[in-house]
């Protein structure tokens, strides 16, 4: 059973208190995420799954003197509309279409009940979704709409990261309940160096490419977009990647996990891409449109609280010691770039041996600093 709340007994008609973990991440999603502001409307989404903090970050809108607005969704939902919906069906957005138009700023808590609900599904019908939401989202991509996205602990998630769920909560709550401000500074002085930098060429097992990002600077991700967070990223030269690159930690995305890709770029094109494991689904989404085979991210992973991968990409991607390069839609806040209706993160590992060089010059090696 969850820890969601200190005493499992209540009274009826008593609402239980709610665990001191999750009453500090609403908090931090709400005050440094956010940052709410009297009458400001704030779209909450997630699935009821998440129920215990979905209540305590309505709750702490409110005392912050935000409107909120929610939109809940049942587990298995998503399944079942890609399974039965129809082309109108599938691109029908109502609410959102006035939501992501008439709101000041976005909570989304994903709690996902089944981590393989997307299995077996038709990719046809999750592209033409995809591409229905792709207008909506870039308005969160050039940030007309404050946002942040967390994760709540689930039996799914615990499973995936091979935890028990109690040792999951822990794990979760020390990486998203962390001194901000402190990481902000230790990641400043990290980016320092790669903005003075053209060319980024990280050396690996199996791995050889050159990311250009000359004339960019990064962008510090400190809690305001994401929680957990600790990365700094940038838009790269989507036209000059060179060389190839091979995860050797599973990549996912529309809850399908790929594992083994390896990905050849030429003048900033995915030219050859190959996976020991999900092969076919890489390939799709490759086809997605013609932005799909380019980068349009490169993020550093900065923090050494989250010691290994748990097949969520919100965790894995700040991993101290990796780097992720996404394939598919830029952030517009990190400069003009790449544009797609994906935005695919995948996760390399570079603490067994990996390297970093700027413009030649050794940065990290073993994911440690050696400037």
């Amino acid at each position: 059973m969850s820890n969601a709340y200190k005493d499992d007994e209540t009274h009826e008609g008593v609402e239980a208190v709610a665990d001191s973990r999750i009453v500090q991440l609403a908090d931090t999603l709400v005050h440094h995420s956010i940052e709410v502001k009297q009458g400001e409307r704030v779209l909450l989404m997630g699935s009821t799954v998440a129920e215990p903090l979905l209540k305590e970050v309505y709750r702490t809108i409110l005392q912050a003197g935000g409107l909120p607005i929610t939109q809940f969704t049942l587990p298995g939902e998503l399944r079942i509309l890609l399974d039965e919906g129809n082309e109108q069906q599938l691109t029908d957005l109502p609410f959102e279409e006035w939501a992501f138009h008439h709101v000041d700023a976005l909570i989304q808590v994903v709690a996902p009940a089944n981590t393989k609900e997307l299995t077996g599904i038709d990719m046809n019908k999750l592209q033409l979704r995809q591409k229905a939401f792709e207008p909506l989202s870039q308005r969160l991509m050039t940030d007309q709409i404050r946002w942040v996205v967390t994760q709540f602990p689930t039996n799914a998630g615990a499973q995936d990261a091979e935890m028990p769920l109690e040792q999951y909560e822990d794990f979760v709550y020390g990486a998203t309940n962390v001194d901000y401000a402190k990481l902000k500074e230790t990641m400043e002085e990290a980016a320092a160096y790669f903005n003075k930098a053209s060319k980024v060429r990280v050396v690996a097992e199996g791995t050889d490419i050159t990311v250009d990002i000359e004339g960019r600077e990064a962008v510090i991700s400190y809690g305001k977009r994401n929680v957990p967070d600790g990365e700094f990223f940038y838009t790269p030269n989507h036209l000059k990647t060179e060389g190839c690159i091979y995860y050797d930690w599973p990549a996912l995305i529309g809850g399908r996990e790929v594992q083994g890709i390896r990905l050849v770029f030429k003048e900033g094109k995915v030219v050859e891409a190959s996976a020991e494991k999900g092969d076919d689904y890489l390939q799709q989404m490759l086809e997605t449109d013609e932005g799909a085979r380019y980068l349009g991210e490169l993020g550093i992973g900065t923090n050494f609280g989250i010691a290994k991968p748990t097949k969520s990409v919100l965790f894995d991607e700040k991993i101290g010691g990796s780097v992720h390069m996404a394939l598919g839609n830029a952030y517009k806040k990190a400069g003009e770039g790449n544009k797609s209706a994906i935005h695919w993160d995948m996760v390399k590992n570079l603490k067994d041996g990996g390297e970093i060089y700027l413009d030649g010059r050794l940065i990290q090696k073993s994911g440690e600093w050696v400037y």
